[in-house]
């Protein structure tokens, strides 16, 4: 099947000029690929996840902390950092406060979750593999694998800059797709000391097992550790700011963790036939999650790129003030529109940049789809924003970021799954194979494995 743009550049008419912060320059700059500087490249490819280095240091010590001090750490970075007085009795979400969100959240809110939590199961069933298969290798020698689901898994929903039933669907429901017994959540709390009432109707919703009000590094370091209210996880999950992603990386050995999805990343790729209105919108679509976020657009045309500029400073000024300052300082420090002289150039970027969540608005998506090596999570087509993803449309949104696209795509039920070989021979099966492994096992010097194997047949001399 072939999935055209059906916009050409020419139907469309320049935006109002570009809304610009007091005393700044343009939101975003158009730089030639082939004379981009070695700076220029370097802050691009970088973007935010350089800011998690920076605060290795203090997340060390709140790991530490909670590792020595447990509940009372988690309470006092409560108070300090969320600013919320609570005790070590109310860390966890009560029973009562989750029944009590329904009436919090307008009907169509809880819709809307259960709605879009149906699409997201459904795709991540289709991913579920087959419990256990088995082949015969060869002749008396039967192998196979059993998936085997993990027995606690932890999901981190961020909060502060916003409230996200979403991060919990994405989370939860693989986990539960997969068998996974007890999932975990950990959430920021409100500035009350509640937990944010949509947020536990989609903990409600997508099954998970308990709730606690925990944010940031710390919630990481009580599921990868333990504590007496917070249960030890085997996996952790979740989206989360430059403090939770450097929480990952320092408490990787004690724990397993899933995708790395730290500050939110987004890139276009495009060429003449993108409609530079939609281009404009959904380049900003990441950048609003914060000031280590980002949005590139890398493009063969030239016309495309001006366009765009054009169109951006009327999408941000759409936006609440909060939103725009966001955007306008993450676009200047980590953004980009990028013009190259060919469009294979273009997808070579898009590779090299190897970004959480890509936009493919082409004249031909399908097949520059199948040219993408690098990238979380893919969007193709005018009418396929990223955003769509982020919400719900049944793909997961918990996509790899800081250029872990490399190895990596987005989070899947197979996270939550091991496969667990086994292998049965007959005897006649291992008489079979027996010459061939004890010349392997005198090769490499392991006597006692080579003398397993003959000790079966020493009846037979």
């Amino acid at each position: 099947m072939q999935i055209t743009n059906k916009f050409a550049l020419p139907h469309f008419r320049s935006a109002p000029k570009e809304v610009l912060m007091p005393g700044s320059s343009e939101p975003i700059q158009i730089h030639s690929l082939k004379t981009l500087s070695a700076a220029d490249r370097k802050r691009i490819l970088d973007r935010g996840f350089v800011e998690t280095e920076s605060v290795g240091t203090t997340v060390q010590e709140i790991i530490d902390n909670v590792r020595q001090r447990g509940d009372a750490a988690l309470v006092e970075y409560a108070k300090k950092l969320d600013k919320v007085d609570i005790d070590e009795r109310r860390l966890q979400v009560s029973k009562d406060e989750i029944k009590d969100a329904y009436h919090q959240v307008d009907r169509k809110v809880v819709k809307a979750i259960e709605t879009l939590s149906g699409n997201i199961q459904r795709f991540h069933q289709a991913q579920l593999p087959q419990r256990m298969w088995s082949m015969e290798i060869s002749p008396g020698l039967l192998g196979g694998q059993v998936f085997i689901p993990l027995e606690k898994a932890g999901s981190y929903v961020p909060g502060g800059r916003g409230w996200f039933p979403s991060s919990v669907m994405m989370s939860v429901i693989p986990a539960k797709v997969a068998g996974v017994p007890e999932v975990v959540v950990c959430t920021p709390p409100m500035p009350d000391g509640r937990v944010n009432p949509g947020v536990l109707v989609a903990c409600d919703i997508t099954g998970a097992d308990k709730v606690f009000r925990i944010s940031g590094a710390q919630s990481i370091a009580a599921m990868a550790l333990g504590t007496a209210s917070v249960p030890k996880v085997d996996k952790v999950t979740g989206p989360g700011s430059k403090w939770v992603l450097a929480a990952f990386r320092l408490l990787q050995g004690e724990v397993a963790v899933g995708t790395q999805a730290g500050p939110g990343e987004g890139l276009i790729l495009a060429d003449e036939t993108a409609n530079p209105e939609h281009v404009a919108a959904d380049l900003i679509i990441q950048a609003e999650h914060g000031s280590d976020s980002t949005g590139v657009l890398v493009t063969d045309s030239r016309t495309l790129a001006e366009a765009v500029l054009r169109c951006i400073g009327s999408h941000i000024d759409e936006l609440d003030e909060a939103h725009r300052v966001f955007v306008l300082d993450s676009l200047r420090k980590y953004g980009a529109i990028i013009v190259t002289e060919t469009h294979q150039e273009a997808i070579d970027f898009a590779n090299e940049y190897a970004v959480e969540h890509l936009e493919i608005q082409t004249r031909d998506v399908m097949h520059d789809l199948m040219k993408v090596k690098n990238a979380g999570g893919v969007y193709l087509g005018d009418y396929t924003p990223l955003s769509c993803g982020c919400f719900g449309s049944g793909p997961n949104h918990v996509l790899p970021t800081a250029r872990k696209a490399f190895v990596e795509g987005g989070l899947s039920t197979m996270h939550f799954l091991k496969a667990v070989s086994f292998e049965y021979f007959s005897k006649e099966g291992l008489a079979t194979l027996k010459q061939a492994m004890v010349d392997l096992a005198d090769y490499e010097g392991f006597p006692a494995h080579r003398n397993a194997i003959l000790e079966r047949f020493k009846e037979e001399k």
